[in-house]
């Protein structure tokens, strides 16, 4: 939790302020979706599909 905390304000001064901002939104998406417990319901396969969709949009933002 400290190291995603960490990057994530590092990432902040080195990327534009919205391409941090969705960087982050989706980590903790992915987080909330990798670690729901059996009593809750887990993640639908378009919501996975989604926020792959927006991983792979953030990663094009960041090697510009």
């Amino acid at each position: 939790m400290i190291l995603e905390r960490a990057a994530f304000l590092w990432l902040r001064g080195c990327a534009e302020p919205e391409t941090a901002r969705r960087a982050k939104a989706v980590w903790c998406r992915l987080c909330l979706g990798c670690h729901y417990h059996q009593y809750a319901i887990g993640p639908t396969e378009d919501q996975v599909r989604a926020w792959r969709t927006e991983v792979v949009s953030a990663v094009t933002l960041l090697s510009v």
